[in-house]
């Protein structure tokens, strides 16, 4: 009961907070009424959404090279020391630093094409990817793995029975924190130069001064980087099921 009280304040909120803008006598180009936005995304559904499929690509790209150099980074952090050593502070430096400062210098070195953008996503993705996994790693019980040798099991067998069930949840853990970051990351590098892109639709929209299609765009990145989170929450709970049923009963 409580939980249907809390949604009806929330949504009750938020149509308020719409009224108020709806109605608000504040000028269309510093603060489009939110039929104008609408009005506005329908009328440019086609050319948004030319936009948008590039701006995905790239996300997508960009998130799964930024997983696998996440994973193979916690790989050899975990299994050698020296290199856990040298790599750990970099990567904490590498992600004090803003992307918008380094991003510049990535289109300088790679260029404006397509790789340069994935580029850029997969650098912004791989730090949560490769911090999660290493503590993966470094929380697995050591009496389970003192059964496993004693047991004379193979390496195979450990990574299979007990180390790759234990470490995938917090794989995907990390692999929904950048999620969250794809999208916007991509955004990033398309403000630097590209072709297509929403990104590049922003940057004109800013051009000619028309709010209400930056609002669209907005809107519409929040909604990739939406269902971009909601599909590795679903490979989470599909790949990793054991944890789903330990995490409801907790």
């Amino acid at each position: 009961m409580k939980r249907r009280y809390r949604n009806i304040a929330k949504w009750s909120f938020l149509v308020v907070v719409i009224l108020v803008w709806e109605f608000s006598h504040v000028p269309q180009y510093l603060l489009p009424k939110p039929t104008s936005i609408v009005r506005e995304m329908i009328s440019q559904w086609k050319i948004v959404i030319d936009h948008s499929v590039y701006t995905v690509v790239e996300a997508l790209l960009g998130l799964v090279i930024g997983l696998l150099l996440g994973v193979g980074l916690a790989v050899l952090m975990d299994l050698f020391r020296v290199i856990r050593d040298v790599i750990y502070p970099v990567l904490i430096v590498s992600q004090a630093i803003p992307i918008v400062a380094v991003a510049p210098l990535v289109v300088i070195w790679f260029g404006l094409e397509i790789g340069t953008k994935i580029g850029i996503v997969a650098f912004v993705t791989l730090f949560p990817v490769a911090l999660n996994t290493l503590e993966g790693f470094r929380t697995i019980d050591p009496d389970a793995l003192d059964l496993f040798k004693v047991m004379k099991a193979s390496k195979l067998q450990m990574y299979r029975y007990l180390i790759v069930p234990h470490t995938l949840p917090y794989v995907f853990s990390g692999l929904k924190i950048s999620a969250t970051y794809a999208v916007v990351s991509a955004v990033i590098g398309e403000w630097l130069g590209a072709e297509k892109g929403l990104g590049i639709y922003m940057i004109r929209a800013m051009n000619t001064f028309r709010a209400d299609r930056l609002f669209v765009s907005v809107i519409v990145v929040v909604i990739l980087s939406v269902l971009i989170f909601k599909l590795v929450d679903f490979l989470s709970r599909k790949l990793t099921p054991w944890f789903e049923e330990r995490r409801l009963l907790t």
